[in-house]
């Protein structure tokens, strides 16, 4: 299993922050989270929401 779908099945069960994330999936740097997590924005897989912080899954 994947990076991308870990980060999918943990979206799908609640929105998170990117820390939490890190956290479920194990991913170690910041960096290579968010580069992943902009990845996934812009194949529509996720979607953030500005306003609180928190990513989805679509």
């Amino acid at each position: 299993m994947t990076d991308r779908d870990k980060i999918l099945i943990a979206l799908g069960e609640k929105p998170l922050k990117v820390l939490e994330i890190m956290k479920r999936v194990n991913i170690k740097h910041e960096d290579d989270c968010q580069s992943l997590l902009l990845k996934m924005r812009d194949d529509g897989a996720v979607k953030f929401d500005i306003r609180k912080g928190y990513w989805h899954a679509v």
